[in-house]
């Protein structure tokens, strides 16, 4: 009998689902301004933070008392270092630049434009946010999809796991 190849058993996501669900996501933003979006955004990343805390004291038993300081980019290091699958990491890194930006600087960076150009509304600083709240959205998708499946370990063809 030969073995099952872990690749054919494998839960399988194509970029379609992936997009498709995403843009289902998104509708929820239509119509609100910049600084409803920053929330939304806001909102999005502390609930992804808590989640993969939550996952790494389920997966790897980290205390929660340890994490409860922990930012979203110490999380992305301890989920690299613990081996969790590496496409995860590199999408939760890039949101962790999109938070970091967005917390930080967008809403100062939009008020000097805006005061430089007379009050008008910029495009500049929106943009930053759509493409933060789109990598946040197909990550919080991706999470809830991942750990539903439980394919938090990617195998790769010649039965490699990978992180």
């Amino acid at each position: 009998m030969v073995p099952e190849n872990p690749i054919e058993t494998e839960p399988l996501l194509t970029p379609e689902e992936i997009k498709d669900a995403v843009f289902k996501r998104l509708e929820k933003y239509a119509g609100l301004s910049l600084l409803e979006r920053f929330a939304m955004f806001m909102g999005v990343a502390q609930m992804l933070e808590l989640s993969l805390k939550n996952l790494l004291h389920r997966r790897y038993q980290f205390e929660l008392e340890t994490m409860e300081r922990w930012t979203l980019g110490r999380v992305s290091t301890v989920m690299r270092e613990q081996g969790v699958r590496e496409d995860f990491v590199v999408l939760l890194n890039s949101v962790v630049g999109h938070r970091n930006y967005i917390a930080h600087s967008l809403l100062a960076n939009e008020m000097l434009l805006q005061s430089l150009l007379g009050g008008q509304a910029t495009r500049l600083e929106t943009r930053s946010l759509d493409l933060g709240i789109y990598e946040a959205e197909q990550l919080w998708f991706l999470y809830e999809w991942t750990d539903e499946h439980q394919a938090w370990d990617l195998v790769r063809p010649g039965g490699d796991s990978h992180a």
